[in-house]
């Protein structure tokens, strides 16, 4: 099943442009390792960067340090990302760079198999490993060069580990424990929400006997000194150990305190307190969620001493929800991708049940393959999935934006469409950081502008990241940019362009 994940994700990155952070944190990397200087992308750890830039080291593309995005104090990293980017061969920069995303990917498929295998053995192994393989939200995010699914990685080999040391005790698994929280923590701010849950781990799974607490107290604090360690090697070893809370500080400096974030066709500056809720609904496959709900329906059926290994999987996976919620920016559900390897964990202890009777067997097998037969049909559209229930991924615009649908990857997909069909050039309005005329495609680039004047006559292809925030210009500005309310597209390209054809035949 891994070699299909990999199958699944090397084809797929194939046919995907530049995504907005990949703009930043690939070039950002590449600096990393060529000058020491990390002062490109701050707000995140560099640990992802650092190891999707080692690929391009053999490449030696080129670096110009003098351009002026690179001098400036603060440098600029967007523009000086892009013109790293394409300046070189981009498609051949972008598949080295995603390269070790795919095989982290790799890395956590195999250990949501043994993990789930050593806990309900290997029929709820072969489960977990299927959804995970399977899973819209783990292929989308695992050929692309950002943080989340190297978050997911770490955090699931450190609660493993830790889950192993609790129940032995051994040196090694306190080892293993410690060098992956470190690299957890050299690869989200957000890995620091760990530390508190591996405490609270700790002491409801413990002996009461005595000398126990000494022990476990040592353990602990090894534990934390070998993380902190790994962190401050991540950083090429700073003098100035604040490092790490300055890069917290600067976590969302660069977003906008009034921008207005999206749900079900709604702004709200601040956001939504239910928006993770509801994204995680609206792209979390049904038959994930079906089993999810018969998992904990189901779980006074399960031994009871099964319950403190559980609380491995179910204490993160609340918290990890409830802190994302609380406190992240509503602009993806990404932010909750790691919850989904301890659901797939969690859920595979109903094979046993699927597997006991006439009955469930079919309803098993029917989910299953409904599972797979969604998975097979949104190929290679990951990131744009949405379940039945929402309306599939014809209708999540109308629901969510940002990194949920477009974050800028579909210009070969655009370039196909226009040399299937002759049209051109297009009036394209996309605001991301590919350059469609690197694949060949005949547009001219629109503006916001042209959201405040009636559309003259021409071929317009619209990103749906501005045909959502258009709609917002109208409510705020009284401008006529609501094409969604307006205007019927003449077409679809994927699922974040639409096509309007204005005083054509």
């Amino acid at each position: 099943m891994l070699a299909i994940l990999a199958a699944q994700l090397l084809a797929g990155m194939t046919r995907m442009s530049v995504t907005s952070d990949e703009t930043s944190h690939l070039p950002a990397g590449y600096t990393y390792l060529k000058t020491g200087d990390m002062r490109l992308n701050p707000q995140h750890p560099p640990l992802i960067k650092l190891l999707a830039a080692l690929p391009l080291l053999p490449l030696n593309p080129a670096l110009n340090l003098n351009d002026p995005n690179w001098v400036a104090e603060p440098p600029n990293e967007w523009d000086f990302g892009e013109e790293f980017l394409h300046s070189n061969d981009v498609d051949r920069l972008l598949f080295a760079g995603r390269l070790p995303v795919v095989l982290l990917s790799l890395l956590l498929g195999f250990f949501v198999f043994r993990w789930a295998s050593e806990l309900f053995g290997n029929g709820a192994g072969l489960l977990a490993l299927f959804l995970y393989v399977l899973s819209p939200n783990i292929l989308a995010h695992s050929r692309i060069v950002t943080m989340d699914l190297g978050l997911s990685c770490f955090s699931v080999l450190f609660l493993y580990n830790l889950w192993h040391w609790t129940r032995d005790r051994k040196r090694s698994s306190l080892a293993w424990a410690a060098l992956c929280l470190g690299l957890a923590l050299a690869t989200k701010f957000s890995a620091v929400i760990l530390i508190p849950v591996a405490l609270v781990l700790i002491l409801a799974t413990m002996d009461r006997k005595k000398g126990e607490l000494d022990r476990v107290a040592g353990g602990l604090a090894a534990m934390l000194a070998v993380a902190a360690l790994v962190v401050w090697a991540a950083y090429f070893f700073p003098t100035d150990l604040s490092f790490y809370l300055d890069g917290m500080s600067r976590v969302n400096a660069d977003h906008d305190p009034n921008r207005a974030y999206y749900l079900m066709g709604k702004f709200q500056v601040g956001g939504f307190p239910h928006y993770f809720l509801m994204a995680f609904l609206f792209k979390t496959p049904l038959p994930t969620l079906l089993l999810l709900t018969a998992s904990v329906i189901l779980m006074r059926r399960f031994p009871a001493g099964r319950r403190s290994d559980e609380l491995f999987l179910v204490l993160p996976a609340l918290t990890f929800f409830f802190v994302t919620s609380a406190l992240a920016d509503g602009i993806g559900l990404r932010y909750l991708l790691p919850l989904y390897p301890l659901i797939f964990i969690f859920v595979s202890r109903l094979a046993s049940t699927i597997s006991s009777g006439h009955v469930t067997r079919i309803a098993g097998v029917a989910l299953l393959v409904w599972y797979a037969a969604s998975a097979a049909w949104i190929f290679p559209h990951h990131l744009a999935y949405f379940n039945e229930a929402a309306g599939g991924p014809t209708n999540g615009y109308k629901l969510l934006g940002d990194s949920n649908l477009d974050w800028g990857q579909d210009l070969p997909l655009l370039k196909q469409w226009q040399d299937e069909t002759g049209a051109g050039p297009v009036r394209l309005l996309y605001s991301w950081n590919g350059r469609p005329e690197n694949y060949g495609i005949d547009h001219v680039r629109a503006t916001p502008r042209d959201w405040y004047q009636e559309p003259s006559p021409g071929t317009y292809v619209v990103s749906t990241f501005w045909l959502v925030r258009g709609l917002h210009e109208h409510r705020t500005k009284d401008v006529p940019a609501n094409w969604l309310e307006r205007y019927e597209p003449t077409d679809r390209i994927g699922y974040s362009f639409f096509v309007y054809r204005f005083g054509e035949d």
